[in-house]
């Protein structure tokens, strides 16, 4: 027998050739044979790479200072916006004291006149949990939203975040 190319037939391939017709019947019931699942090297390193993670990543993900450090961020932030707002709102300077334990903001230097806090009703101020700091700044928004300087406050916890009041706009992101 010969091949498209002219070529005989390997004697390999000879010997599966069907020799009559039931056997060539009987060839053509049978389901190709599928390669399917996994090997089991595959499922050994799947195995491991899930302990490496479960080991080393994951608690950090469960942390109580992951989550409260990011709360604590975002309450910040909206503290320096929300005073920029008054004071653009008021038409009067409003000052933003940060120490390294919190946020306050007032209408003077001192804090003896602090603005309320749209939510609670009492004075506005961010207390830091436990483990988180802030690094400690003192600038005003005038009564057009421009703050007095740019400031960085950095916001230190399991990953240190910024809050950042631009100098020319006022604009605040973190």
């Amino acid at each position: 027998m010969r091949t498209f190319f002219n070529q005989p037939e390997s004697a390999a391939m000879q010997r599966y050739q069907p020799r009559d017709s039931a056997s060539r019947s009987r060839q053509r019931l049978r389901a190709p044979r599928l390669a399917g699942g996994f090997t089991l090297v595959e499922l050994v390193i799947v195995i491991v790479i899930l302990g490496v993670l479960a080991v080393a990543v994951l608690p950090k993900f469960f942390e109580r200072i992951t989550f409260d450090a990011r709360a604590f961020h975002d309450q910040a932030l909206a503290a320096v916006r929300h005073a920029q707002k008054v004071a653009i709102a008021q038409r009067r300077t409003v000052w933003v004291n940060v120490t390294a334990s919190g946020i306050q903001v007032c209408y003077d230097p001192g804090c003896g006149t602090p603005v309320t806090d749209p939510v609670r009703g009492g004075a506005l101020s961010v207390a830091a949990p436990a483990g988180v700091s802030l690094s400690p700044a003192s600038f005003r928004f005038d009564g057009l939203g421009r703050p007095s300087t740019g400031v960085s406050i950095t916001v230190t916890g399991d990953v240190p975040r910024m809050i950042v009041v631009e100098s020319e706009t006022g604009y605040v992101h973190g």
